[in-house]
């Protein structure tokens, strides 16, 4: 990205901020949110040098940590640039949950941690872990309680409570809070919806009336404007999950809406700012995770940021084909420089993977 002196523009905090929330202090109520496959260190320290006041690890597994898997230790790699950084874990007891978040705070620190009472897809609910301990509240306050013994903030990730789950919504989240929940993500649909249909921002909104200071909101957030409805329907936070796929600058262009003073070389990028954000995030990847991860997020990315300008679309296309990391990267630096700055036009790729929630 453009440099000033040597240095990428810092997001200054937003209005009001920084303050805490969910007891972790943090510069804006914009987070990244938890991603499945995407969210490695790399892609969490690019979305924090964007302006995200928090980040996320994508769901990690309990009993993964426990039984030593490696890959899913590789998981929570990071600390250089990626905090506050929240844990969030997934698993279907007390016991399990526990023992994860011990070997994990031994592998790094983290700001949080957080339960996944949310994800949909039956290869984590048939375990009882997700979205089916929205069918077992005493379980999901076990976990809760039990996260406490760490003296660390504790939050929770989950969904509207289905109806024939033999409770409510604001129910199952007043017994996360008697637990000691400090903070609720709520995702307005249901398990059973998974990721088609319309997210409630109603329900979630009404949660957070209900428990002011308490709930965050997530769901169908692809326009600045979305992620801004949740904070005006009194919601503490809100997360950028998939929106940041099809638009890379989400969460700086959210930030300028609710009045924070965010570089143009976020907000506007030019043609030189576009191609330097692809190269800083796969640089990254590249140096951490591999060049196979950094060519298919280039691919994977190249849609959402190369846009507005004479040449973006055959620079994208020329992205597609591109056989290596290290061809791309060439490619890429050899672009020519210096055209004139032109209207950002965002949100025109595509969503090629869903949030873990």
């Amino acid at each position: 990205m453009a440099e000033k002196n040597g240095k990428i523009p810092a997001v200054p905090p937003a209005p009001g901020f920084p303050r805490t929330v969910g007891k972790v202090e943090t510069d804006n109520p914009v987070w990244l949110a938890p991603l499945a496959g995407i969210s490695y260190a790399s892609f969490r320290r690019f979305h924090r040098s964007l302006g995200a006041g928090l980040t996320h690890t994508e769901m990690v597994s309990a009993l993964g940590l426990k039984y030593k898997g490696r890959k899913t230790k590789e998981l929570l790699s990071g600390g250089d640039g990626d905090e506050p950084c929240v844990l969030q874990l997934f698993g279907s007891n007390a016991d399990d949950i526990s023992t994860g978040a011990e070997i994990a705070l031994q592998i790094r620190d983290f700001a949080a941690l957080e339960v996944n009472m949310a994800c949909p897809m039956p290869k984590v609910t048939k375990k009882g872990s997700g979205a089916k301990l929205l069918e077992n509240a005493e379980t999901a306050a076990a976990i809760i309680k039990a996260l406490k013994s760490f003296a660390l903030p504790v939050w929770a990730k989950m969904r509207l409570v289905p109806p024939d789950a033999g409770g409510s919504t604001e129910d199952f989240c007043a017994a996360l809070i008697d637990a000691g929940a400090d903070l609720i993500f709520l995702h307005g649909r249901t398990p059973a919806q998974r990721y088609e249909g319309r997210a409630s921002k109603e329900a979630v909104s009404a949660a957070a009336r209900r428990f002011p200071g308490m709930i965050g909101g997530s769901g169908d957030c692809s326009e600045p404007e979305d992620l801004v409805s949740y904070l005006d329907g009194g919601c503490v936070s809100v997360l950028a999950a998939r929106g940041v796929l099809r638009d890379a600058t989400l969460i700086p262009r959210t930030l300028a809406l609710i009045g924070t003073d965010v570089p143009g070389e976020f907000t506007h990028p030019s043609q030189e700012t576009q191609k330097e954000m692809l190269l800083k995030l796969c640089r990254g990847i590249c140096a951490a995770e591999g060049e196979k991860p950094a060519l298919v997020m280039a691919k994977r990315m190249s849609g959402a940021i190369f846009r507005g300008f004479a040449g973006a679309p055959a620079l994208r296309s020329r992205c597609a084909s591109a056989g290596s990391w290290r061809t791309m990267e060439e490619m890429l630096v050899a672009f020519p420089e210096g055209s004139a700055d032109t209207e950002y036009k965002s949100g025109e790729g595509k969503a090629l993977s869903p949030d873990n929630d």
